[in-house]
């Protein structure tokens, strides 16, 4: 059974968040595995979809397997298909359950809510522009090169009952604050800021690569097809 206590929008009002933080990084599998390791104690949920009340949690090694199936496509030179990571990659972080509930939109069916900010996961694709020369990380196009997830976090968030701003801070009423913490201190740490090449070109921008993956991202398919590559330094 869920570990969600059972409610409703009706109840719950609206969970109004804004100003988000966002990090975008592709990580190896052993690097994303030691991610979430050090990120301590947090479940995977299932936000993207209706779902039972046996697959309304993600585990963490469901999620990794997926993350794997990803990664390694990529060092192969592969495209990975997406379309199967998707319920994954579109999960939320929590370090609680409580910051969640279960709706129940029909017998058995369920949609998981926030009522408190958690972090929240997608797939990321970046796309370079041939004609002003930027990268433009979350745009989906068939020139768009996939490279990872994308970390958000808001800094803003309104309560339902009062309809009072609150700064995300607070490690009691904002519990998930410490994790997303964690998450960026590991990738400070871990990663790096990218740097592009393109026709002679060095781009540095704040999409991120984790250490581990620069000996074989130049195996990125859709890398090549750009005409990019990856400046080690």
């Amino acid at each position: 059974m869920f570990k969600l206590r059972l409610s409703n929008p009706a109840v719950e009002g609206a969970l109004n968040v804004s100003k988000w933080l966002k990090t975008q990084v592709l990580l190896s599998a052993e690097e994303m595995e030691k991610l979430l390791s050090d990120a301590g104690s947090f479940s995977f949920y299932n936000v993207s979809e209706v779902v039972s009340s046996e697959n309304g949690e993600i585990s963490r090694e469901d999620f990794l397997m997926q993350y794997r199936a990803y990664a390694t496509a990529l060092k192969e030179g592969r495209v990975p298909e997406e379309r199967k990571l998707r319920r994954s990659f579109s999960a939320v972080m929590s370090v609680t359950p409580d910051v969640l509930y279960a709706f129940e939109v029909q017998p058995g069916r369920f949609l998981v809510k926030p009522i408190r900010p958690v972090l929240q996961l997608q797939l990321h694709h970046f796309l370079h522009s041939k004609i002003d020369g930027k990268f433009y990380p979350m745009t989906l196009s068939q020139e768009s090169v996939t490279w990872g997830i994308q970390f958000s976090y808001p800094q803003i968030f309104q309560h339902p009952q009062s309809h009072t701003f609150s700064k995300v801070g607070d490690a009691e009423e904002f519990p998930n604050t410490s994790l997303y913490s964690k998450l960026t201190r590991w990738l400070r740490n871990f990663s790096v800021p990218t740097t592009f090449l393109y026709q002679g070109k060095l781009t540095s921008v704040p999409i991120r690569t984790g250490k581990e993956v620069l000996p074989w991202i130049s195996q990125h398919p859709q890398l090549k097809a750009q005409g990019l590559s990856v400046h080690v330094y």
